[in-house]
């Protein structure tokens, strides 16, 4: 008589034994999960506007491209902005500031679940929402650079979970595994990053 196989436990889209031995895999070979990730954006020749795209990356010592992993993103700004700047024929565009914040939520998301699942907290829904004030003095450089600091006041976070007899430890423990997200450390952390300018 064959053998039936067991169903694979899966949670929130995640095979659960496979995810384990993906993690410990890891912790076995990190240099097999080192990645280098990047993106690049050609202006248009219209002021604010770019076409920001994202394809190839590493993963170990393999660069992996494919057709079908070219996304564009239309950079720009806000209709009513550029119509008070006196741009022609003004259009609504993803702003750089506000794709940056929402790469910070969804990454934010990433870790929560993460913690959520390594932690056994069932979370029935989650959502994080990110606000920033933002002073553009010194992108008109109506402020010179050395001024940049007063550009942002600090982002504010808001994550709410919801599930069966979530407790207030949970939540601290939830929010405590949200600083693992890898964007809000690249926000949060001090980098080295000093543009350069090539001719072509």
């Amino acid at each position: 008589m064959a053998q039936t196989q067991s169903e694979p436990t899966v949670t929130h889209g995640i095979d659960l034994e496979a995810f384990h031995e993906f993690v410990e895999y890891a912790t076995e070979n990190p240099d097999d999960v080192q990645f280098e990730l990047g993106a690049r954006s050609c202006y248009e020749g219209r002021l604010f506007h770019s076409l920001a795209k994202i394809d190839a990356y590493t993963l170990g010592d393999d660069e992996i491209e494919r057709e079908t992993r070219e996304y564009t993103l239309p950079l720009g700004a806000w209709k009513e902005v550029e119509a008070a700047a006196g741009f022609v024929d003004p259009t609504d565009r993803m702003e750089p500031i506000e794709v940056a914040l929402a790469a910070l939520t969804g990454c934010l998301n990433v870790a929560v679940g993460v913690t959520a699942l390594a932690n056994e907290i069932d979370v029935d829904e989650l959502e994080t929402t990110v606000r920033l004030d933002f002073d553009p003095r010194v992108i008109l450089t109506i402020h010179d650079v050395d001024r940049a600091g007063e550009m942002f006041d600090d982002i504010r976070i808001e994550i709410e979970v919801s599930g069966e007899n979530l407790t207030d430890e949970e939540a601290d423990i939830l929010a405590d595994g949200a600083k693992r997200s890898p964007v809000w450390n690249l926000m949060h952390l001090a980098h080295e990053m000093e543009p350069v300018v090539s001719v072509a």
